[in-house]
């Protein structure tokens, strides 16, 4: 048995052809396996979720929106992490805002940019989030799992 540092000393043959993996480099476009029509109407529906409960969590902290409204989409540890985070929040606004500094205001005029999501297996995706608010980005990272049938948020890390 050769030693991977023998194998890539080893010279290659005139004959021999150099393949992807040889190089190190990724599989040509078409050689990855095609996803079924299924799983392209899935992957866009968890986009689609993606992007409503990271907009919906970010006017939650900013106080524009009820917690309550997410309360089918997130399981309960989520649903906790996020309201105690919304109450920090509130404290900190109220704070900004007695001291005359209205410009600091936390989560306030949000956007979602972009969204992009990962399947790791046909009941889990994972998705990341680029929002912007007042001249700042964050990064939102989420986890939905299908239970019964639903979409729910397991972990919701907003950065």
């Amino acid at each position: 048995m050769m030693t991977v540092q023998a194998q890539l000393s080893r010279p290659r043959s005139a004959g021999s052809i150099a393949t992807a993996a040889d190089r190190g480099s990724p599989l040509p476009a078409g050689s990855a396996p095609q996803a079924t029509p299924e799983e392209v109407a899935a992957a866009a529906q968890v986009q689609r979720i993606a992007r409503s409960v990271v907009q919906a969590a970010l006017e939650v902290l900013g106080g524009s929106r009820p917690l309550q409204q997410l309360a089918d989409w997130l399981d309960p540890p989520s649903y906790e992490r996020l309201q105690l985070r919304a109450n920090l929040v509130r404290t900190l606004n109220r704070a900004a805002a007695a001291s005359g500094h209205p410009d600091q205001l936390l989560h306030r005029n949000v956007s979602v940019r972009t969204v992009r999501t990962c399947r790791v297996s046909s009941y889990v995706y994972e998705a990341a989030a680029v929002t912007y608010e007042n001249h700042r980005a964050r990064a939102v990272a989420l986890r939905l799992e299908r239970r019964r049938g639903h979409w729910k948020v397991t972990a919701l890390e907003i950065g």
